[in-house]
């Protein structure tokens, strides 16, 4: 049996607690069943156990087969001299703890709930797109929003540790990990990694210094990223390739391949020359613009700060050489801009919060994605199949990371759902 079943079990006190003994035959009272340690050491600690006539605080162990406490090798580890009780499916031996004293045991194997055993085998056998697919229409409105709020915020820590990363590589500098990571965000997933090579090879500090002139910034940005390699026949790609030349030879820029740029399967309007004109526009509209983002609180106020304003040149042409048969909308979109508030602004408002010990911007975070439009992808889709409708960007946000980070791995047991499902029968 999976083993952190079993830790479910004692945790939610899903078995029989008549009549506890210990296989010795002292009568057990369970005052306290601890905290579940997530980290290593035994699997519960501040526990509070009445064996006999006395009382133990410490540590509980819980195993499928009481062989299981050698086989881990915790007679071995100091770690364990504390513990109070070892609780076992399946006791097929005594144990002893470092010290060589008996470890006193409880066997649940004959007490577990059979309903949880079988919805357990149910969820985890499932072959659904969720495990709990066939369940969650009957699930109430109050435990999907539970769900929704720790994934959500789920997703926002695992986003934090990765804007802390950056902002430890680039010398612990806000300004500089924002611009890495909003270059990372305009590939848009497709050149992702081709656009965060970019922010690495072309840093803010270059940047910044030709930061009033855009077409100096173009040059840096296009030159950089290979698209200024092959002659062009129109005046706008040869004054860059001349401006880039020169750049190149001042900062020493290591140019990058341009065969890292992708444009299989997707629309002109998000080719990378596209938005990297539109990048280009950004930054040589706003200095220090984390520092914008910080005081910025209106949401319209910030969408206008993702506007761009794009050469000419990109009004009539989506790759450079190669004029489009008509005019078209060059700038960034009202969803894009969105769609980089949700994967930028939002995760460095919290992460600047969290690193600040300012609960007032990862409040800000959550709420700013409350007033940002639902996403639409193919998990949303799917979602919304199954009766959970995200009316809001906060919603999209916990539904994508539940699904990859809980869904997806099966951990049914850490999911509001999952253990509603798993009580259900106990409960009626």
């Amino acid at each position: 049996m999976n083993e952190d079943l079993l830790q479910y079990v004692w945790r939610m006190g899903l078995f029989s607690q008549s009549d506890l003994q210990t296989i010795s035959g002292e009568t057990i009272q369970i005052i306290k069943r601890g905290h579940l340690n997530t980290d290593s050491g035994p699997d519960f600690s501040q526990s509070r156990i009445r064996i006999g006539e006395a009382d133990w605080v410490g540590h509980v162990e819980i195993h499928n087969k009481a062989s299981e406490w050698y086989t881990h090798g915790h007679h071995l580890d100091p770690a364990y001299n504390n513990t109070v009780l070892h609780v076992v499916r399946i006791y097929d031996k005594p144990v002893e703890r470092l010290d060589g004293s008996i470890v006193p045991t409880l066997e649940i194997g004959d007490r577990l709930f059979p309903e949880v055993v079988a919805n357990f085998s149910k969820l985890t056998l499932s072959m659904g797109w969720i495990p709990c697919e066939n369940h969650l229409p009957d699930i109430d409105h109050f435990t999907k929003t539970m769900m929704m709020e720790r994934a959500v915020v789920g997703r926002l820590e695992k986003k934090s540790e990765d804007i802390i990363e950056v902002f430890k590589m680039c010398n612990f500098d806000w300004q500089s990990a924002f611009y890495n990571m909003l270059s990372r965000n305009f590939g848009f997933s497709v050149n992702a990694a081709a656009f965060e090579m970019l922010a690495k090879a072309l840093p803010l500090r270059v940047i910044d210094r030709h930061r009033e002139n855009l077409h100096e910034l173009e040059a840096l940005l296009f030159g950089t990223a290979g698209f200024l390699e092959k002659d062009s026949e129109d005046d706008y790609s040869k004054k860059l390739q001349d401006e880039y030349h020169y750049l190149k030879k001042k900062f020493t820029l290591q140019q990058m391949d341009v065969h890292l740029w992708k444009h299989m399967r997707m629309r002109p309007a998000n080719f990378p020359e596209i938005r990297l004109a539109q990048l280009a526009s950004l930054v040589h509209r706003s200095s220090h613009l984390f520092s914008i983002v910080l005081e910025t609180k209106d949401v319209k106020e910030l969408k206008k700060l993702f506007s761009t304003d794009v050469s000419d040149y990109w009004f009539e042409h989506y790759r450079f050489g190669a004029p489009a048969k008509s005019k078209h909308g060059g700038n960034l979109s009202e969803h894009s801009a969105e769609l980089l508030l949700i994967n930028t602004v939002v995760p460095f408002l919290f992460s600047y919060g969290k690193h600040t010990g300012s609960d007032h911007y990862r409040q800000r975070a959550l709420e700013l994605l409350q007033v940002l439009k639902a996403e639409e992808n193919n998990i949303i889709d799917k979602w919304k199949g199954l009766k959970v409708t995200p009316a809001n960007a906060y919603d999209t946000q916990a539904l994508l990371h539940h699904k990859k980070f809980s869904c997806d791995l099966k951990l049914c047991l850490n999911c509001p759902v999952g253990n509603k499902i798993l009580q259900r029968k106990i409960e009626e």
